[in-house]
């Protein structure tokens, strides 16, 4: 069940001052804006008068105003204030708090607060409020969908959460035996295993914690997804994360998977707030976001359930919005595969933690410059619809298990946490630096790709070593740095090494590391190496580059019909964390050699390309403070198209061609 219609909107907080004209005055700024969605939060209103149809009957007034102007609907049951919500003071218990670490109640966040989803009752007050919101707005035709869970979040150490996880672990494991061979523990019982910190014999007791909890938000979502569909089968559902979770930018201890929330609703949404206090997020990195979540949409297309419309509060003044940058962030996710756009929100907060921030209006529900520009934006979208990225010839491989087991042997010993999603991110920023489209991919896509980088991959077992050799005989092209196969998934070390059961792909046999005399010579470009190298005997292939010492720092096998690129340091790491113009040229050689772009571009410019229902369009983006010329030509199937153009200042450019 989806939305073949693009949503473009905005978030309409609804307080208990609202009269019914407030809300008309502020529908209609909407429609004057070319919008044709609203969201609504929150989805009851438990200071209505409590008459037939309480807690709803606000709800369905909204829902008449709307359906007057042409708007659809996005009911909202499930934000960040469960006072609000499904739980209001009235029915709250003590024992609905999660427990922290020990065994202590937590209120949660300051700005927000989550309960504890386990708790038999709390799932069950849920589940009843999610069927009775969904029987009073079901019926009604301006009813477009329900938001089951805006920007995921859980953590608990309670006993409800500890027997879910027993329960977790009995699935993966299947018998206690087998849980203490992998986690090297003593149990002999599944009711003595809790939660364990222990890392010194192994660290698959955290790793497999971390696991559990990305998945409990699908184990909740499961049952409230369940309840509302037994009463409303025939609007979609949505639940939102926070930026992407195979990114730098995500945040994996919310938890947050975007690959398996969209396993449990119809569409998933993402928070998008670039600006921050300190920075703003650099023009690679939100290009990765979308295309990270564009990937965990299974290419299905998603929506940005809130996009940053301004200041985040009163005392935030640097994280200011410009028109320029709402424009080029709306349409770097409109050239990802975006199907809605929703801003955060439409007015400024008038109390609260983010008083006097965001908003399109001001406090006065007068049109702001940003007003104007979400106007513009709106004539865009309706002339070119939902847009479909056209797919790259080169994929990066994200591996969940790889990211868990990186982040306990990381934070060990103080390291960067997120040093996997870094090497993918840096990967990602070499190949967009110089304008070559990149995919983020999960195992199963591999024969969907010229080319696969894998970066820092930690784990190599039977099912990913058996996947990569049958790409690679068929013709499939591995591109590896950093870390390869160490581990198994159960975290013990690979006999062979490097790679495991890949060991042959490699060429070679590891002896030892070491992080000296990094850089090395690629045909003429001497290429920064970065952190670590790998040491190796060379047994098979050819060594095509070598460290400043001669040992083997690139090594080119030719395996079945494709073969496989070895590069002996944290290649990408590095250009994440300290980018450097030799990388980039090193990347730019490969994909000349490989053959891996699709669009060549003539000019200071950064360029996608999508499909749309009457031929290509081609977004081109400048980035810089001044105009700039550009030629671009797409080559796809055997056609080329060709286009020119200038770009504004900071500005941004839709071309066409019909195929």
């Amino acid at each position: 069940m989806s939305n073949n219609t693009f949503s473009y909107g905005s978030v309409l907080k609804v307080t208990r001052y609202d009269t019914k004209e407030d809300i008309e005055r502020n529908l209609s700024l909407m429609k004057d804006c070319g919008m044709n969605t609203v969201v609504i939060w929150p989805a009851a209103f438990w200071w209505e008068e409590k008459k037939e149809g309480y807690p709803f009957n606000t709800g369905r007034m909204i829902l008449d105003l709307a359906d007057k102007y042409g708007i659809k609907v996005i009911m909202e049951l499930a934000g960040q204030h469960t006072a609000f919500e499904y739980i209001p003071d009235f029915m709250m218990k003590d024992e609905y708090h999660p427990i922290d670490k020990l065994g202590h109640k937590e209120i949660g966040q300051e700005s927000f607060g989550f309960l504890n989803y386990f708790h038999p009752e709390v799932n069950d007050l849920i589940c009843k409020h999610f069927a009775a919101a969904a029987r009073a707005y079901k019926d009604h035709p301006a009813l477009l969908a329900y938001d089951v869970f805006n920007e995921t979040m859980f953590r608990s150490y309670d006993k409800y959460t500890i027997e879910e996880f027993r329960t977790w672990l009995k699935e993966k494991y299947g018998t206690i035996e087998k849980l203490n061979e992998v986690w090297e523990r003593t149990y002999s019982d599944w009711s003595q295993v809790n939660y364990e910190s222990w890392k010194w014999m192994s660290i698959m007791s955290v790793a497999d914690m971390g696991a559990f909890r990305n998945k409990s938000i699908g184990r909740f979502l499961k049952n409230w997804c369940n309840a509302v569909r037994e009463v409303d089968d025939k609007h979609f559902l949505i639940a939102d994360n926070i930026h992407a979770s195979a990114t730098p930018a995500g945040d994996y201890e919310r938890p947050q998977d975007d690959f398996d929330l969209k396993e449990h609703v119809d569409e998933i949404g993402m928070s998008f707030y670039p600006k921050q206090m300190r920075s703003t997020t650099e023009d690679a990195l939100r290009h990765e976001i979308f295309d990270a979540f564009y990937a965990a949409s299974k290419r299905e297309g998603f929506y940005i359930s809130e996009m940053q419309t301004h200041v985040q509060a009163l005392h935030n003044p640097t994280t200011c919005v410009r028109p320029y940058e709402l424009k080029r962030w709306c349409m770097e996710a409109y050239a990802s595969g975006i199907k809605g756009l929703i801003y955060w929100m439409w007015r400024p907060f008038d109390k609260g933690l983010q008083t006097m921030g965001r908003g399109l209006v001001d406090h006065k529900d007068r049109p702001t410059e940003r007003y104007q520009a979400a106007k513009e934006l709106s004539d865009i979208i309706e002339k070119n619809g939902i847009l479909e990225p056209i797919k790259a010839k080169i994929g990066i491989l994200y591996d969940l298990v790889s990211e868990d087991m990186h982040r306990v042997f990381a934070m060990t010993y103080g390291l960067e946490w997120g040093i996997y999603n870094s090497s993918l991110f840096g990967a990602y920023k070499a190949m967009f630096d110089n304008n070559v489209k990149c995919d983020i991919i999960k195992l199963h896509e591999l024969k969907d790709y010229k080319a696969v980088i894998l970066s820092n991959q930690l784990v190599i077992d039977d099912e990913r070593a058996d996947a990569l050799k049958e790409y690679v005989q068929n013709g499939g092209i591995l591109i590896i740095d950093g870390r390869f196969g160490v581990t198994n998934s159960e975290s013990r070390v690979n006999k062979e090494l490097p790679g495991g059961a890949c060991n042959e792909l490699c060429g070679t046999d590891f002896y030892d590391l070491d992080y000296e005399g990094l850089d090395f010579d690629y045909k003429g470009n001497r290429v920064k190496g970065y952190y670590s190298r790998d040491l190796v005997y060379h047994m098979a292939g050819e060594c095509v580059a070598n460290f400043d010492d001669g040992k083997c720092a690139v090594n080119l096998v030719e395996y079945g019909k494709g073969k496989v690129i070895t590069i002996g340091t944290y290649l990408w790491y590095g250009y994440a964390k300290q980018p450097d113009e030799s990388v980039k040229a090193f990347a730019k050689t490969l994909c000349d050699e490989l053959d891996l772009g699709f669009i060549i571009v003539d000019g200071n410019v950064t360029v996608k390309a999508c499909e749309g229902s009457d031929g290509y369009v081609v977004f081109v983006f400048n980035y810089t403070s001044e105009p700039q010329k550009a030629s671009i030509t797409l080559k796809i199937d055997g056609e080329e198209y060709k286009f020119d153009t200038t770009v504004e200042a900071n500005g941004f450019e839709l071309l066409k061609k019909e195929k």
